[in-house]
């Protein structure tokens, strides 16, 4: 069945579809436009305390490690280790 020939509440159901589709693919990208905007301030706010930002945890997965003075951390878990 080609699209002309479909039942008229199957082209408003496709429609509906990729309006969702549509819609969420720009929520999708405004997020990982605002993701990346996050991520740009927490590495400027580290490297003015001093902090490097890590890997996340491997532990809890929660949170990125940071790093200071030859010790890495994780503010989520608490867990610690030097380098």
């Amino acid at each position: 069945m080609t699209p002309r020939s479909a039942p008229r509440s199957d082209r408003t159901r496709q429609r509906a579809v990729t309006a969702r589709l549509e819609a969420t693919t720009e929520r999708l990208d405004a997020l990982e436009g605002r993701q990346r905007q996050l991520e740009r301030t927490v590495a400027a706010v580290a490297r003015e305390a001093g902090l490097s930002v890590g890997s996340p945890c491997t532990r809890c997965d929660r949170s990125h490690t940071l790093v200071k003075s030859g010790l890495v951390y994780c503010p989520e878990c608490g867990y610690r280790r030097t380098l």
